[in-house]
This record gives structure tokens, C-alpha cells and sequence, in this order.
């Protein structure tokens, strides 16, 4: 219980108290803490989704999660634009450039389109699925990589453990639900977690050779996106 709270407070803008040392040492409930920010922002999203404002539904959204994983978007971004020497020091670099930009508002605009075509069931359901499947995919990045460099992501790292992959069950379970509300939604959903997993690993492996923090907050933002996206708008 410790860790799951000091897992609301890391990866949320929520003061749930918890140790963080608890936290890094339990990384495998990191996809049960994706499944509370998601019933977080599903609450308000289901209040809003008669207005027909996707826009409101992300302000509801980074009220919960904050920007952090936003900001690492951004930050990977402007390194996948970077020439090739340049693309870890980019990752460094403080200042936002074009290709971050460019990230964020594709994200943000995508996103509201999404929410936008939701009804109160789907956003219930895909809303909490997404953020699942998005902190796995984090968690995934963290277990199968080391990082590039010391940071606060090599303080997850240190401490991961072969059991950390039962949190999959976790996951599996959550898609399992899921999937009496819409079958075809939940195997796209775990379709489309795998490709965008599996292309952003081998990315990460060929031109970076590990992971850092920003790398992790972006793939749950692209997870988080593709996922939500199959429960608007698969049939």
C-alpha cells in the first residue's frame, strides 16, 4: 500500500504521501497505479463528455497527471528530429525545439479528438485501460533497458526485479474486463500496445542504446494516445 501511494505521488500532481524508496523497490505496481490515475481522470471526463469538449477532458487530464510525461514527449522528440550526433544532446537540452512542439501539439489535438468522439462507457473503460497499458509500457521500458545516464530514472532501475514482469498479470487482467465490455476493442487495444512497444524499443536500442526519463514519459503519452484512440473510434 506504501508503494501505491508513493506511486500516486510520483506520477501524479496528487499528495498521497507514501516513501519513495518503497516505490522503486516495488515497480510492479506501477500498473495499479495507472489504473487509479485512470479512474481519476475518467471522472471528470465522463462528467464532461456530454458537452462534447475533448479540450475540457485534457484539462481534466493534466490536472491528474500533470505535464511531466508531456514535457519528456517533447523532449524525444526534438531528439528523433536531431541530426545523429546531436540526439543525446538533445535530450539534455532544457529548451523545447521544433519537433517538440510539433509532438505536443499533435498530441494534445489528437487527443481531444479522441475524447471528443467517447461516449460515457468508452471513456469509463478506455480511459482507465489506456493508463493501464501506458505505466506497463513504462515499466516494460524500464525492466528490458538500462539507463544512458545517472538520473532520477536510474533510481527505478537500480532496483528492478524478473518478478516485476508479473505485473503483466496486473495488465492482462485489466484487458481481460475490458474486453466483456468490447472484445474488438480490447484485443485492438493490446494490438496496438505491442507495435507501438515494440518499434519504440527498437528504436531506443539502435540509436540511443538505453533509456531515460523522457524516453519512459513519452511512450506512455504515445500508449496512452493509441489506446484511448481504439476505444473512440473502433466500431
Amino acid at each position: 500500500m506504501d508503494a501505491l501511494r508513493a506511486g500516486v505521488s510520483f506520477f501524479t500532481t496528487l499528495r498521497a504521501g507514501g516513501d519513495f524508496d518503497s516505490l522503486r523497490k516495488n515497480l510492479i505496481v506501477i500498473p495499479a497505479v495507472g489504473a487509479f490515475i485512470g479512474i481519476l481522470i475518467s471522472i471528470p471526463a465522463i462528467a464532461l463528455i456530454e458537452l462534447n469538449s475533448g479540450f475540457l477532458i485534457i484539462l481534466a487530464y493534466v490536472a491528474v497527471e500533470g505535464i511531466n510525461h508531456i514535457d519528456g514527449l517533447a523532449d524525444f522528440f526534438d531528439a528523433v528530429f536531431a541530426p545523429p550526433q546531436r540526439k543525446l544532446e538533445a535530450l539534455k537540452d532544457l529548451n523545447t525545439g521544433s519537433g517538440g512542439y510539433m509532438a505536443v501539439s499533435t498530441y494534445i489535438v489528437t487527443l481531444a479528438f479522441f475524447f471528443s468522439k467517447m461516449n460515457i462507457l468508452e471513456a469509463a473503460v478506455g480511459i482507465i485501460l489506456a493508463q493501464v497499458m501506458a505505466k506497463q509500457g513504462m515499466l516494460h521500458l524500464m525492466l528490458k533497458f538500462n539507463p544512458v545516464w545517472e538520473g532520477i530514472l536510474s533510481e527505478f532501475t537500480r532496483f528492478k526485479r524478473r518478478k516485476d514482469y508479473a505485473s503483466y498479470l496486473f495488465t492482462a487482467l485489466a484487458v481481460l474486463i475490458s474486453s466483456v465490455i468490447n472484445p474488438y476493442k480490447a484485443l485492438g487495444s493490446v494490438t496496438v500496445y505491442l507495435i507501438l512497444l515494440f518499434f519504440f524499443s527498437e528504436y531506443v536500442r539502435k540509436v540511443f542504446g538505453g533509456i531515460n526519463g523522457d524516453m519512459v514519459g513519452a511512450l506512455n503519452c504515445l500508449i496512452f494516445a493509441g489506446v484511448v484512440g481504439v476505444w473512440a473510434c473502433l466500431p
